[in-house]
């Protein structure tokens, strides 16, 4: 078992990108939530995510801000999204975030022509991309997104690949989950989805990466720390106050209300990138509101 999944259990926060007013990427922004972020018990960053808006973002950008994250993890794990649409493009940025400081890629399934991108299409890709990388790969489903599910028996079949070690699944299938660790149980299984959080970790979970950890990272992890330690009270208590919250920056408010949910807890949101716009002054007050009554009930 490589050493890096014996790390990546508990919660890492997909770090958001904060963008100035003129679009430009605000490095100072996100220096600053690293220093906040140290202060929780995380197990480690994803950096250039979807909620990192890497898809705006180009090459130059992208390895800058792997750079500034790899400087200010303290020694935690920096896990970089890397996947483009082609295979020679994936290995390419892939070891160009190595070089960059990058522990292990993050590699989404390439899905824009997806009609052609059945499960043999993907171990194809995957396989080349996981032999080439000089870093560790962990794939990643995101269905919402792509609309392209990675398919379980596709997984398995690269589970058995030296270099991949852990998969972030993000549509919170449980049945997926499941089938997946059945076959592969070293395998570092991440969630991606906040509201599948606690029983995705009952079934056998190593962690989550999850949007709703860049706001509330101290309860989101509280909640990791509950179910491994049994308490499985205090973690239903937990998961029932972070779902209203976990919707109101994914699939409510999306990237925008993610960044206002981060601004309201006095971190560095910032503006998200065009053609994405702030939320309205209405919706933040609705976020505002939602992030009280989290704490509130985690209380």
């Amino acid at each position: 078992m490589h050493d890096l999944v014996s790390r990546l259990r508990g919660v890492l926060p997909p770090l958001v990108t904060p963008f100035r007013e003129d679009g430009g990427v605000d490095l100072a922004a996100f220096e600053r939530n690293l220093e906040a972020y140290a202060e929780a018990p995380l197990a480690g960053y994803l950096v250039l995510g979807s909620n990192g808006e890497a898809c705006a973002l180009d090459e130059n950008e992208k390895l800058q801000l792997v750079r500034v994250a790899r400087a200010g993890a303290r020694g935690r794990p920096v896990l970089a999204g890397t996947g483009l649409e082609s295979t020679r493009g994936t290995i390419e940025l892939t070891r160009r975030a190595a070089e960059a400081g990058a522990d292990a890629a993050l590699v989404v399934t390439p899905h824009y022509f997806k009609s052609q991108l059945g499960g043999d299409a993907l171990v194809r890709h995957y396989e080349a991309v996981a032999t080439a990388a000089p870093i560790p790969v962990l794939l990643y489903s995101v269905p919402g997104y792509t609309g392209l599910p990675l398919p379980a028996a596709a997984a398995i079949r690269l589970a058995a690949h030296p270099n991949v070690i852990g998969i972030k699944e993000s549509s919170g299938d449980m049945g997926f989950l499941s089938r997946v660790l059945g076959a592969a149980p070293d395998l570092s299984f991440l969630c991606g989805s906040a509201g599948a959080f606690y029983p995705a970790l009952c079934a056998g979970a190593t962690g989550g990466i999850l949007a709703v950890a860049c706001a509330e990272p101290r309860l989101t992890a509280a909640l990791f720390e509950a179910t491994r330690a049994g308490d499985h009270e205090r973690a239903r208590t937990l998961q029932r106050a972070l779902v209203p919250l976990a919707a109101a920056v994914t699939t409510v408010h999306g990237v925008p209300g993610l960044k206002a949910a981060m601004d309201l807890a006095g971190l560095a949101g910032g503006w998200p990138r065009a053609p994405l716009a702030p939320v309205s002054p209405a919706v933040r007050e609705e976020i505002r509101e939602t992030l009280a009554r989290a704490r509130s009930a985690a209380a």
